[in-house]
């Protein structure tokens, strides 16, 4: 069956980024088809992802929230390994579990995904 892991963070982009980010949201939804992920499943989990109607000032947020399968992790971090790769591009996401095995932070940085587990967050503990 698998438990499920919180997902959610952010993307820092500008306006000649924000269309790549989508782009890519929207290949994944639509061309993705490894592992245990059917098509209910993906769209479902794609809708997770928020863009803001117009940009306030110089940077454009792109949220992500959604409690995932723990086996779909690996989906998540493709999609956004794809969208590190864009220039500029930076973000922030936490992944934990209520049982406490997961308490990881994704940053994109430098055109990768880091790794690191949470360390002094407080409102995980």
């Amino acid at each position: 069956m698998g438990k499920y892991v919180s997902v959610r963070g952010w993307l820092e982009c500008d306006e000649s980024t924000i269309n790549e980010v989508k782009k890519i949201r929207n290949d994944f939804t639509a061309n993705y088809n490894e592992g245990l992920l059917d098509k209910y499943k993906l769209e479902l989990y794609q809708s997770g992802w928020t863009f803001p109607e117009k940009q306030i000032n110089w940077t454009a947020y792109v949220f992500y929230g959604a409690d995932i399968r723990e086996y779909h992790l690996d989906f998540m971090k493709k999609q956004l390994s794809e969208m590190a790769n864009i220039q500029d591009i930076t973000g922030y996401f936490l992944i934990d579990d209520h049982d406490g095995d997961y308490h990881l932070c994704w940053q994109i940085y430098d055109n990768k995904v880091i790794e690191s587990e949470q360390e002094n967050i407080v409102f995980n503990k």
